[in-house]
Order: structure tokens, then sequence, then C-alpha cells
């Protein structure tokens, strides 16, 4: 589902995680930095990055179709990282890739994905499939399709505008249960992703 939000108190902030996110992405190997504060410590991960810090500070938590969305990550690439869909499953809601596959049928993630870019838009591609019903490749926390070309009938694109000052628009999807890949254009991607993680039956979960 296409959401639109305003963030009116926190654009200062969002500029000066734009340009800390330039600054180190233009020396990274592959022009790409991001803030993951789940894996802070991790070896490779850059973690001194107090704009970001106060971007998530200032909004740590959005409510978008009555649930409450927490911060996860920011993410911004001065180039093209793919140009071909990864279709893939998240296995949690923090970094995507560092949850327990075992259980990830016994919970939903729900992603708020947001288009910081005043640049361009942002495409998800996805797949109008059951996963269970096509052959997935597991890794140690990843789980994606084996043959995506053999599913490119199955392939849809949402595209999230980018932002107009104040106005942010998203996506919100169930990102366990959608075989999805963002896709950059020439110019890179500057993302923002919020999540909800709860027990598949739980309470918390909206309609």
């Amino acid at each position: 589902m296409a959401v639109e939000l305003e963030i009116a108190d926190a654009t200062g902030e969002l500029a000066a995680v734009e340009r800390e996110l330039r600054t180190r992405a233009g020396e990274d190997r592959d022009r790409c930095c991001g803030y993951f504060p789940t894996l802070s410590g991790t070896r490779g991960i850059v973690s001194d990055l107090p704009a970001c810090r106060a971007f998530a500070l200032r909004l740590p938590q959005l409510v978008v179709l009555g649930a409450r969305f927490r911060f996860n990550f920011l993410r911004l690439s001065l180039v093209q990282q793919s140009a071909n869909a990864f279709y893939h499953l998240d296995s949690d809601a923090a970094t995507a890739i560092s949850g327990d596959i075992a259980a990830i049928d016994r919970r939903r993630i729900l992603r708020l994905l947001l288009n910081l870019s005043d640049r361009g838009e942002r495409s998800l591609h996805y797949l109008n499939v059951d996963p269970r019903s096509v052959d997935l490749l597991v890794g140690r926390s990843y789980i994606r399709a084996a043959d995506p070309g053999a599913l490119d009938r199955h392939a849809l694109i949402a595209r999230i505008p980018p932002r107009v000052s104040a106005t942010v628009h998203g996506l919100v999807f169930a990102s366990n249960l959608v075989l999805h890949s963002g896709v950059d254009d020439e110019s890179g991607h500057f993302v923002a992703a919020y999540g909800v993680e709860a027990a598949a039956s739980g309470p918390g979960w909206p309609d």
C-alpha cells in the first residue's frame, strides 16, 4: 500500500543525514553507506554517524495504518547498485538479513519503506506469487528466489515518488511474505526503513 507522510519536524536532521551519508559513501568502495543501529560494533559496519543517530532519535517510530513502525535503518548509494531484481524475503525488521530463518513462518514482518531522495523515485520490484509455491535458496539469514528469471511473468513494480520538501512517500508491505527487491536507477538511492515485527497470530498486527 502506498503511503504519504509529513516530516516537517525532521527536515533539518534529514539534510544533515544526507550530507553525512554522501560523504561516507564517497569514501566507500561500493559508493554506498548505511546506518544500521542493530549492527553497531559489527565488523565492516559504520556506526559513527551522529546525524543519522539524531534523525533516528527525532523519529524513532511512525504510526501508519494503525501500526507503530519502529526505526530500522537508513541507506544511501551514490550509484546504481544493481540493475536486476534480487527477489528475497526479510528475515527480520531491523536489518532484513539478521533474523531467525527457522522462525520466519511464525512471525509477520511489516515493512515501511520511505524514499528520502528529492531527486528520483525508488522502485520496489516484487513477485505476485506465494513464496511457498516457488523454489527458494536459504542462506544463513536470507531467503531468495532460486530462479528469478523463471518468475518474470509474475513480476510487478511499485514506484515510490521522490520527496517534496517535508512530504515523503513510501510503501507498506509484508516483507517476509512478499518476494521483493529494490532496484536503483543511475542516481542510486536514499531510503529509510521502519518495521513492525510480531507473532503471526499475536496482538498488535494491523488489519
